[in-house]
């Protein structure tokens, strides 16, 4: 026996709902960044990204399976987050608004260790791919840890559709 069926109107109800909620949740921002096959870099911006286990050091990413990005993560097999500073607003800005063949040359990166890395990041972390699953509309990627550069400094975040910065009392 199924259990009670959801109608259109209440799972888009649901959703927008949803949506919303979750536009509420302030989250960091990166760039995850590889190469493709022929060397050239690519990348989309992020807030679908959390520690996963310290033991191994792990971390989990959530790309829609229509992103740019998955392809070429998944055919190099290691890539990048670029965890941004808060004041890199302007650039992630015009990271995400660009064609994705042009992205890179909305800000400075380098190649290090066979992978893009974008300049003045409060912290960079090199993962090699470990496992990927599908779920709903996005691939859930498990990376594990090979390199972690910590710079420092405060980190962006975006909440309700706007980037901002952490203010913390005390």
């Amino acid at each position: 026996m199924s259990g009670p069926t959801i109608d259109g109107e209440v799972i888009a109800a649901l959703e927008g709902d949803f949506r919303a909620a979750m536009r509420l949740l302030a989250s960091g921002v990166a760039l995850v960044t590889t190469l493709d096959g022929a060397g050239a870099p690519c990348g989309i911006a992020m807030t679908a990204f959390m520690s996963l286990s310290m033991e191994p050091p792990s971390l989990l990413l959530a790309i829609n399976r229509t992103a740019s990005l998955l392809p070429p993560l998944e055919s190099n097999g290691r890539f990048v987050v670029n965890i941004l500073a808060a004041d890199q607003a302007a650039a992630c800005n015009a990271f995400v608004t660009t064609p994705p063949d042009r992205r890179f040359d909305t800000l400075d990166w380098r190649i290090e260790g066979g992978l893009p890395l974008v300049e003045s990041c409060v912290a960079t972390i090199l993962c090699r791919v470990e496992q990927t699953a599908d779920f709903g509309s996005h691939r859930v990627v498990t990376g594990l840890v090979e390199r972690v550069i910590v710079d420092g400094g405060e980190p962006l975040v975006y909440v309700d559709g706007r980037y901002g910065r952490v203010s913390v009392d005390g």
